[in-house]
C-alpha cells in the first residue's frame, strides 16, 4: 500500500501525537517503505513529537528502540489489561518493567488500566492495575490510562493512589469524570473519535476540559478521524482531530494546537 503523506497545513502549527503504536507490524507489512519511511515523512512536517505507547514488556522495548533512533520520538512502558498473562509472576514482570522505565526516553508508565469490553477476569485486571500504580507512586512517574467500559472501577482505584497523576488516553468517559480528573491535576487526551458522527456526547465534553489540560492523539494505526475513518491512521491525520477540537472550543486551530502542544511537552517533560 502506498502511504499518503498529505498534511492539510503542513508545518503551519506544531502537532504532538501523545499516543501511537508505530511498532505495530502493520507499518511494515502494509506500507511501501515500512515504518521508517512513514516516520521520516511525518517528522519532517507539522508533527514535532510522537509518544509510542507500550502494552507489554516486548512492545515497550520496541517503543524504546524506536525512540532511540529518532530524537522526536519518546516511549511509555507498561502492561495493558489486554496483555496480562495471569500465569506470569507479577513481581518478576514489575522488576523487568522497572528497568524499562529507567530509560531516559521513557516518559510515563503505560498504557495501563481496565478493559471490560472483553471477557477477561476483572479481579486480575484490577490487581495488575493496582500494582503498576504502586510502582508509579514509588518512582514518582506519571501514568497513561486505558479505560474501556470500566469508568467507575477505574476511578475508584485511582482514588486509592492520590499522588499518582497522569493522562486518560482516547477519553470516552463522562463529563463528570473529566471534571474530577482535571481537579486532581490530570490531563485528558482526545483521539479521532471526536470527529465521528456518533460521538455527539463526547463532542459536548471536549470544550469543558480546560485548555491547559487537553491533549490530542492518534492511537495509530487505529481510530483514524473523519474523513479517513476506517483507514490506517497516522500522525499526519491529527490535523482533522485538531480542527474538530478547535471548532468545539470556538477558537482558531492554531490556538488550540499551541495549547495542546505545550500541555503535551509539559506532561512528558520535553523541553522546547
Amino acid at each position: 500500500m502506498k502511504f499518503d503523506f498529505v498534511s492539510t497545513e503542513n508545518g503551519a502549527y506544531p502537532i504532538f501525537d501523545t499516543h501511537a503504536h508505530y511498532n505495530d507490524e502493520r507499518f511494515d507489512d502494509e506500507i511501501d517503505g515500512g515504518r521508517d519511511e512513514v516516520l521520516a515523512a511525518l517528522l519532517s512536517g507539522s508533527v514535532k513529537h510522537i509518544v509510542n505507547a507500550g502494552t507489554n514488556l516486548r512492545s515497550s522495548a520496541e517503543c524504546i528502540a524506536l525512540a532511540e533512533r529518532y530524537p522526536q520520538l519518546y516511549a511509555t512502558a507498561g502492561i495493558h489489561p489486554g496483555d496480562i498473562n495471569a500465569d506470569d509472576d507479577i513481581e518478576q514482570v514489575m522488576d523487568s518493567l522497572r528497568g524499562l522505565l529507567a530509560h531516559p526516553k521513557v516518559r510515563a508508565l503505560g498504557e495501563i488500566g481496565l478493559d471490560y469490553h472483553y471477557d477477561y477476569p476483572k479481579d486480575v485486571q484490577q490487581k495488575w492495575l493496582r500494582r503498576q500504580l504502586e510502582l508509579a507512586a514509588e518512582l514518582d512517574m506519571p501514568v497513561v490510562i486505558h479505560d474501556r467500559e470500566a469508568h467507575g472501577d477505574i476511578m475508584d482505584i485511582l482514588r486509592e493512589y492520590p499522588t499518582v497523576k497522569g493522562e486518560f488516553h482516547s477519553f470516552s468517559a463522562s463529563g463528570e469524570i473529566a471534571r474530577q480528573l482535571v481537579s486532581r491535576g490530570w490531563y485528558i487526551s482526545f483521539s479521532g473519535v471526536i470527529t465521528f458522527k456518533n460521538a455527539a456526547r463526547l463532542a459536548e465534553i471536549v470544550p469543558t476540559v480546560p485548555l491547559d489540560r487537553v491533549m490530542i492523539e492518534t492511537d495509530a494505526p487505529y481510530l483514524a478521524p473523519v474523513p479517513c475513518r476506517g483507514k490506517m491512521n497516522h500522525s499526519g491525520l491529527m490535523e482533522y482531530t485538531a480542527a474538530r477540537a478547535a471548532e468545539l472550543y470556538g477558537i482558531p486551530v492554531e490556538e488550540f494546537c499551541r495549547h495542546a502542544y505545550e500541555n503535551s511537552c509539559q506532561f512528558f517533560g520535553i523541553e522546547e
